[in-house]
């Protein structure tokens, strides 16, 4: 089959396993099992044709079983190998098994997996060669675009808000002592409201607010708002459709991958209670992982975080609509002009949530 993308290696001329990337990026596998044993019956020529638009750079391909990465001296170019048009040139690679423009990464602890990397990229149109460890068959053989590693990286950035505002902001701002004492009453009974409705990272964040020191301040993965994130319905969806996104691209060939909107979006967040008198929904969110092709699935972990400027904006509804009286502890009281004034602060959560998402399903 396809004797015009292989070399006629011994015992059989042509391709064993062909691998077609089609228009739309994806890569079907077809084969001849009676093709294509490159430097004996237990190696298989493949031969690649890109017939999409865009260049490719390297596949991955995988045989559950088949060892086809244990390179062991054989393959097209290895010992013994016959006399075909281009084998006076081997050889290609240091393992005997590369063709004209190819090579590999493997893994040890991957043996059924072999990323082929192509020299400046194979072409739209352009076809290209190289042999595997085995008898592999087209029936179990999955193969995509891409490497067998990636990374994943995104960013929507907390805008500047008047939730930011200082004292700074408001110069000629004047700071009633008694109003200051009554506003930080308030916000004591607030605290205590948090306590009662089970909010208790809501009252730590309001404390470190009227603290007025301003340190950032993190909730890191496995605590409770984590938690409360991985199961918010709101969160569900927007990790399930940057997931979607990740294999999109994965299955274009790409393997640094910048996740952005519509991807990434800024989500409310109404539910339960400490989330959102916590945070009440992404001011910004970053995102980053990493992850490999293990058995044909994307295998990896990403990692979120939820970021907000914790301060109080103008006609801010705060709970009891003590809002507008926090906000004047924050600029009118703000730290540190007023000594035991307020603060705004960066407050953040992070999210783990590890994937295995099904590869070859463009």
């Amino acid at each position: 089959m396809a004797v015009r993308h292989c070399v006629a290696a011994d015992p059989s001329p042509g391709c064993g396993i062909l691998l077609v990337v089609n228009a739309g990026g994806a890569v079907s596998v077809e084969g001849d099992g009676s093709a294509g044993r490159g430097g004996g019956q237990d190696d298989t020529v493949v031969g690649i044709v890109n017939d999409s638009r865009q260049a490719v750079h390297a596949v991955t391909v995988t045989e559950p079983g088949s060892g086809l990465s244990g390179f062991d001296g054989g393959g097209i170019c290895g010992r013994g190998h016959a006399s075909w048009t281009g084998s006076a040139d081997c050889p290609y690679g240091p393992t005997g098994y590369e063709g004209p423009g190819t090579s590999f990464v493997t893994d040890p602890s991957l043996p059924d997996s072999a990323q082929i990397d192509f020299a400046d990229g194979l072409a739209p149109g352009r076809s290209a060669y190289f042999s595997l460890k085995g008898a592999l068959t087209s029936r179990h053989m999955t193969a995509v675009q891409g490497a067998l590693d990636f990374t994943v990286s995104g960013l929507l950035p907390v805008l500047a808000s008047s939730s930011q505002d200082t004292h700074a902001t408001y110069p000629d701002s004047v700071c009633s002592s008694s109003r200051f004492h009554q506003y930080e009453a308030a916000a004591t009974a607030v605290e205590a409201y948090f306590e009662e409705v089970d909010a208790r990272d809501a009252a730590t964040l309001l404390e470190h607010f009227i603290e007025g020191s301003g340190t950032p301040v993190n909730f890191p993965a496995g605590s409770s708002l984590s938690r409360q994130l991985l199961s918010n319905s709101q969160f569900v969806a927007l990790n399930s459709s940057a997931q979607h996104a990740l294999v999109d691209a994965l299955e274009l060939g790409e393997n640094t991958v910048v996740l952005s909107q519509p991807a990434l979006r800024r989500i409310a967040l109404y539910m339960p209670n400490d989330l959102k008198y916590s945070f009440g929904g992404t001011q910004g969110l970053q995102v980053s992982g990493t992850g490999r092709l293990v058995d044909g699935h994307y295998t990896g972990t990403l990692t979120y975080t939820v970021q907000d400027s914790y301060g109080f904006s103008t006609n801010d509804h705060f709970v009891g609509n003590v809002g507008d009286d926090m906000r004047y502890l924050q600029t009118n009281c703000g730290a540190p002009q007023s000594v035991g004034g307020a603060r705004w602060f960066p407050a953040s959560v992070t999210i783990n949530v590890p994937f295995s998402l099904t590869a070859g399903t463009r």
